[in-house]
């Protein structure tokens, strides 16, 4: 079952008879966004195919190693407040909530490169590719698990989910304005979502997985994985304080493990609050909190930099 299914078993702290509410996104297409969508499939799904053959981040100190989703982990948490996430957005025409979070989580990154001493080398640019999953099951509302359990479903049980690169990138914080960060992710997100990089390598990797080659799709979801640094998935969560079976609920957090990769994160986000959950291995990252800091750090900069401009 989904994790966002069994959000619908939670009800609201106030009103036990609803669901806990969600934000909703729409999108509408036109043929001029039809023809940019199609030329930025084109763009990003060749690089994602060559992600799975070859094509590999350059080494940092972030990078993991042969066997790396064996090695023992520590996790630590960044919090954010989504006001002062909303701060920062107002100030970034057009920006989202995801835009912000991977400029923060660009800067930290970079921050924490920037203090390492064998990343001193690194060049200005240097790219950081990351992997996101996006949701492509229909999402109109949060279905009640009655009418699931009863066959009265909108959307099928389980994930429908699709892999896209997400690439930041290295630079040195002096003199240099941390609301950039946030206006690049932004350029970046949306030709991700005008694509349909998500849809293909959705479509590509079920392909594999009805192979003959039975092996087939672990190896493409394993070269995937390797050949980049980090891991990161973002759940919008209840706006209200839930309960569930009557108990209160103070956060909602989640990791997942067994993934080849240093770095895992998965925020979600939940009563006015975001919590980054920090998966990593101890060996590349011995101290998780310092990251964590890095993190949390540059969203209040980022505030504090669009506090000036307003």
């Amino acid at each position: 079952m989904s994790t966002l299914q069994s959000l619908s078993s939670t009800r609201k702290v106030d009103d036990a008879a609803p669901p806990p509410r969600r934000r909703i996104s729409c999108w509408r297409g036109s043929v001029w966004m039809s023809m940019k969508s199609f030329w930025y499939t084109v763009v990003f799904a060749f690089p994602f195919v060559l992600r799975v053959l070859w094509v590999k981040d350059e080494t940092t100190a972030l990078s993991g190693g042969s066997g790396v989703e064996l090695w023992p982990r520590r996790l630590a948490t960044a919090r954010f407040r989504l006001d002062d996430m909303k701060a920062v957005k107002r100030v970034v025409a057009n920006a989202t909530i995801n835009d912000v979070l991977v400029g923060a989580i660009s800067w930290g990154l970079s921050r924490y490169l920037e203090t390492t001493r064998s990343t001193k080398a690194l060049k200005e640019g240097t790219q950081i590719t990351g992997i996101s999953m996006v949701n492509l099951r229909p999402q109109p509302r949060l279905q009640d698990i009655s009418d699931v359990t009863n066959g009265n479903y909108e959307a099928w049980w389980g994930n429908k989910i699709g892999p896209i690169l997400l690439p930041v990138y290295y630079h040195r914080s002096r003199n240099y304005d941390p609301l950039q960060f946030v206006k690049r992710a932004k350029t970046i997100m949306d030709k991700k979502k005008l694509s349909l990089e998500a849809s293909f390598s959705y479509k590509l990797l079920d392909f594999s997985i009805s192979f003959p080659v039975t092996k087939l799709a672990s190896t493409f979801y394993n070269r995937m994985l390797r050949n980049t640094t980090f891991f990161i998935s973002n759940i919008t969560g209840p706006r209200d304080e839930i309960t569930l079976a009557g108990n209160p609920v103070k956060t909602i957090r989640w990791t997942s493990s067994s993934i080849p990769q240093a770095i895992i994160m998965h925020m979600v986000s939940y009563a006015g609050m975001a919590d980054v959950q920090i998966s990593v291995a101890k060996d590349i990252i011995p101290d998780p909190k310092v990251l964590a800091n890095y993190f949390e750090d540059a969203l209040l900069q980022m505030k504090q930099s669009a506090e000036a401009q307003d």
